[in-house]
């Protein structure tokens, strides 16, 4: 359990910085539904399963979140220093930046 655990999370997070939400809502709920088929193939009762399953979709969907808004903020700050090192660069040569 725990190393699925830990490839949903790292899974979900990779995915909040590449995929869009839609995409990742069919692919949540279709490896939920795997996970949930596998537990109840190695015998365990249908309410486990369910329990699990439900208790892995909302693991991914915070690493999700957690992931996209990583992703954001870690842009939002690359794009707030290529701006600074514009700005910076048109002190020192004394010309504006273009664009």
């Amino acid at each position: 359990m725990l190393k699925s655990t830990l490839i949903v999370v790292a899974i979900s997070i990779a995915a909040g910085a590449t995929i869009r939400a839609w995409a990742f809502a069919i692919f949540a709920f279709l490896l939920v539904a795997a996970l949930g088929v596998v537990i109840l193939l190695k015998g365990s009762s249908f309410s486990d399963a369910v329990a699990y399953s439900l208790e892995a979709l909302v693991l991914m969907e915070i690493c999700y979140l957690v992931g996209l808004f990583g992703y954001s903020l870690w842009a939002h700050v690359q794009k707030r220093r290529k701006k600074d090192a514009i700005t910076e660069r048109s002190h020192v040569t004394g010309k504006h930046p273009h664009g």
